[in-house]
């Protein structure tokens, strides 16, 4: 990061002196993102108030991005962060660039021209994931899929270095191949290059490169790059772009443009433009009998296109895309929105430490980060940044819950006790089964525990593990860390009706006998473990046999484990020559119960399977050396979940193989449904015909938490944690796999040749140990009646539970639902601070193919304490919820992503605001005191 920022800095000192001394060069495009800005600053903090000034002039373009993200690899919130937040830095610095110069990403998600559109931007330029089929000229019309349609461009041949090569690089260097990447020592530059052990791996720089000007070439070069693309174009404007990968701006633009244009006098008229004057020039002209293209843009590579999709990025570096859904995950579905509760009662809102961890989280968002295609420096660093935002999330989490629990009224009876609040982010009802590590007074002689709801109802439990003596620390700010003397036991437990967005009470008492051990069980001989929904059976080669009861559909050999070579990098799979493919289907497991209660049953399954090594160095075979590879799986089956979980840890221990988890599903369709960014998008599992396109087809693809096969009337849902990519086997079994692992050798591409780091980067072969965990969900219907989605938010956003001793501090009931929504299927994406402070914002998003019509509450209809007290204040009261009064919130509008207001809502006397939903809309409320 430092060494390009080293770059960085180079590039703006120039850009910075040129816009000063020659007004004639119009503008600079600085990608449609922030993030290179306040990298520049923290090194040139003096700058800041020029480059105010250009911004305000239109001569440097920032945003709507805070850092170009791949849209397949990142949460659809996250996108919408990472644009607030470009938004909020651009506006500080004068002015946002309303541009959708978005190419970077490895296709385009279904929601863009929705998210595009709630920005105020009509217009988007990208090049991956559109080709000649369905574009047939540089322009189409792009509809989402909600219905939301803008214009889009794939930005014609060469997209965003087009008179780079054509022309630049012939006039600045006399290249006359304007290919070729290979130049000679000896070119007159002055080469330079440190050789010493500590640094002998750098690249090589220049000393003193040439500084020419061939005009005599730009008449030809010209009239090349306007022919080669003239029939490409919908409407009489073209873009140009002036630049590279890691390119600077040049004072030869200047005399470039000047005698481009008069070399196409009467054909062309050339100028310095800018990207947004482009784009509004394009939306004004453009033939509205354009092709529509809907959806996602995962389309192939065809001549006459622009670039191939290189969609395999999904499967690079899985380790990275796991860190970055738990970091999301803990900031967006409980550190914010639990902020924002605690905020109703009266606790100061954490803004700052907000900030913080979505600044950490959306750095690693840019694209060749997330899609894992850098070396293991970049990767290191990606993780001390999620590391920081995680941190901060267990912060804010811990003290919001600790404030709403404290602001809990409880019985004077229950003076001693231990009470559990337990906190259900998802928007509906739940009763779950939820692991708790309770602690209770040691001086509790009596030898068990027992567990009851607010009304007196014993729940049940199971005792996992108890410890006599357990020193729990605790801290105080105005003493010395103390500690109590306690007795911990690590349970499971059965918590019902646990309201959405809210949170349920229940109290821990001294049980009177200990409890005897159940005759009741979850096992039936031989390795069979049952509940209410599924009979599941261990096979002996560690695959499963799950029986639905609901439908009587049984699926066998589910989660046999697949590998076959891989020689690729991470934009593109490749095998050897002669590849060979091994399965775990003849393989002898060594089963074992682990556990076995009333409430869940576990299996353990451990293969001692045998890889090759790695590939031959031809690249045409597997090693013939094999090396054992372990792969241990506990397989648990819960009451009341309908799925089985699944937890894969595997110790890799060769290289060069791509490794998936198999699920044949003997359901005969032509299509699967995938959870997406806002939306569940259809697929086709209709093979690709090869000769259709100029790229092999890639028969993987994106997923978010899950992918669900159906014909209607049965279905098989994969539901998971962090994994990002599948793949449809194309078997008479109908398989679909999980990938786990992609592990190629480091090859990245720089110049024409790939610059193969693979001895001294292993990053890429993900060597050493890791966890997956995901779960196999029979069930009827399509992915709507099976309540699919549901599930995956309750496999993936589990109850957090947190025990306090009673006090008499409280006003609020033992049962609250912050966000009540009367139809539960509603999405909650975000529940947050508003941008400018004054409200409090709750999105809904209807993945449903129906229209939703209800009704919305937030915190029973009240507004938050109009102020909050001072810290003094705060240690004064004891720290009690505020006891100001609250009224009513004033009004309920919709507002767009951007939160700009679109219309105000009417709001019953009980709080309520009505609110129809579309399928695929995302609806933003806002809510003002």
């Amino acid at each position: 990061m430092q060494r390009t920022r080293y770059m960085l800095v180079y590039m703006m000192d120039m850009l910075l002196d040129i816009l000063e001394k020659h007004p004639e060069y119009r503008s600079f495009h600085l990608d449609s993102q922030m993030i290179p800005l306040q990298d520049y600053l923290e090194i040139r903090p003096e700058k800041e108030a020029q480059i105010k000034k250009y911004i305000q002039e239109d001569r440097i373009c920032v945003g709507p991005w805070f850092c170009l993200p791949d849209e397949f690899c990142v949460s659809g919130e996250s996108l919408v962060r990472n644009l607030l937040l470009g938004h909020k830095v651009a506006t500080k610095f004068g002015k946002v660039s309303k541009t959708g110069y978005s190419p970077f990403s490895w296709g385009q998600i279904s929601q863009m021209p929705q998210i595009y559109s709630n920005f105020g931007i009509p217009f988007s330029a990208f090049y991956r994931g559109i080709n000649a089929l369905v574009a047939p000229g540089s322009e189409i019309f792009w509809e989402g899929a909600d219905g939301t349609r803008i214009v889009a461009s794939r930005l014609g041949n060469r997209p965003r270095y087009n008179v780079w090569y054509v022309l630049q690089r012939p006039a600045y260097w006399n290249e006359q191949d304007v290919e070729n990447r290979q130049v000679s020592w000896d070119n007159g530059h002055g080469a330079f290059k440190l050789i010493d052990p500590q640094y002998h791996l750098l690249d090589a720089q220049y000393a003193h490169p040439n500084f020419s000007y061939y005009k005599n070439v730009v008449r030809e070069r010209a009239l090349q790059a306007i022919d080669e693309q003239n029939n490409d174009w919908t409407t009489r404007h073209r873009f140009w772009s002036c630049g590279h990968d890691s390119s600077c701006p040049d004072i030869r633009e200047i005399d470039l443009i000047t005698d481009a244009n008069t070399a196409l006098t009467g054909r062309a008229e050339v100028f310095h433009s800018s990207f947004i004057e482009f784009q509004e020039k394009v939306c004004e002209d453009v033939s509205q009998s354009l092709p529509v293209v809907t959806g996602e843009m995962r389309h192939l590579y065809t001549e006459g296109s622009t670039s191939p999709l290189f969609g395999w990025v999904i499967s690079a570096r899985p380790d990275v895309k796991k860190d970055n859904f738990v970091t999301e995950r803990d900031l967006i579905s409980y550190a914010e929105p639990l902020s924002v509760f605690a905020r109703m009662l009266g606790m100061p809102y954490p803004q700052g430490f907000l900030d913080t961890a979505y600044h950490w989280l959306l750095q690693n968002h840019g694209h060749d980060s997330i899609g894992g295609c850098s070396r293991e420096i970049v990767s290191q660093d990606m993780f001390f940044r999620s590391r920081q935002s995680r941190e901060i999330s267990a912060c804010l989490t811990e003290s919001a819950l600790r404030e709403i629990a404290g602001s809990i009224q409880m019985d004077p009876k229950m003076s001693g006790s231990v009470a559990l609040m337990v906190y259900n982010p998802t928007p509906f009802e739940r009763t779950e089964l939820s692991e708790a590590y309770i602690q209770v007074p040691s001086s509790w002689e009596l030898p068990t525990i027992a567990i009851e709801d607010e009304a007196g109802k014993t729940i049940p439990f199971h005792i996992l593990e108890k410890n006599e003596r357990f020193h729990q620390i605790i801290q105080s700010p105005n003493d010395c860390a103390n500690m109590f003397e306690m007795k911990r036991f690590r349970v499971i437990a059965h918590f019902p009706c646990v309201p959405g967005m809210g949170y349920r009470t229940f109290f821990v008492k001294p049980g009177t006998t200990e409890r005897p051990v159940r005759p009741r069980t979850c096992v039936t001989p031989p390795q069979i473990m049952e509940n209410e929904y599924l009979s599941v059976k261990v096979e002996s080669n560690g695959t499963f046999t799950l029986y639905h009861k609901e439908t009587g559909k049984i699926y066998k050999n589910l989660g046999y484990f697949k590998d076959s070579s891989e020689t690729g990098n991470p934009w593109q799979h490749e095998c050897v020559t002669n590849d060979s493919v091994y399965t775990t289907l003849n393989e002898n497991a060594e089963i074992t119960l682990i556990r076995d209660n009333e409430l869940e049953t576990a299996y353990q399954v451990r293969l001692n399977w045998h890889l090759p090594e790695g590939r031959t160095l031809d690249d045409t075979q597997r090693s013939s050396l094999l090396k054992s590879y372990p792969i241990t799986t506990v397989a648990t089956l819960r009451r009341g979940e309908p799925w089985l979980e699944i937890e894969t840890e595997i110790d890799n221990t060769v290289e060069d193989h791509y490794l998936r988890v198999c699920f044949p599903s003997r359901i005969e369709t032509n299509k699967v449904s995938v959870q997406g960014q806002f939306d569940v998008v259809e697929r086709s599992l209709q093979k690709t015909r090869d000769f259709q396109y100029d790229e092999a087809p890639q028969t993987e693809q994106p997923m978010n938490s899950f992918v669900d096969i159906s014909d209607g009337q049965d279905g098989l849902a994969l539901l998971n944690e962090g994994m990002k990519a599948y793949e449809f086997q194309d078997d008479p079994e109908y398989t679909i796999n999980l990938t786990l692992l992609r592990c190629f050798p480091l090859r990245i591409c720089v110049t024409q040749e790939m610059t193969d780091y693979s001895q001294i980067d292993k990053s890429s072969q993900c060597l050493g140990k890791h966890t997956f965990r995901y779960g196999i969900m029979p069930h009827a219907g399509n992915w709507e009646a099976g309540k699919v989605w549901q599930c995956s938010e309750r496999f993936n956003l589990p109850f957090r539970i947190g025990q306090i001793a009673p006090t008499n501090h409280g006003l609020e009931p033992m049962v609250k639902s912050f966000i009540e929504i009367r139809d539960e299927y509603l999405h909650v994406s975000a529940v947050k601070r508003g941008e400018d402070g004054s409200g409090w914002i709750v999105r809904l998003f209807n993945p449903f193919s129906q229209t939703i019509k209800t009704e919305v509450r937030l915190n029973l209809g009240r507004s938050h304490p109009k102020q909050t007290v001072s810290p003094i204040e705060r240690v004064k009261n004891e720290f009690r919820q505020s006891f100001q009064k609250t009224s009513r919130w004033s009004k309920v509008r919709e507002v767009t992503l951007e939160e700009i207001s679109t219309s105000d809502l009417s709001l019953s006397q009980e709080g309520w605001v009505g609110v129809e939903v579309k399928p695929k809309k995302i609806l933003t409320l806002e809510f003002l005191a």
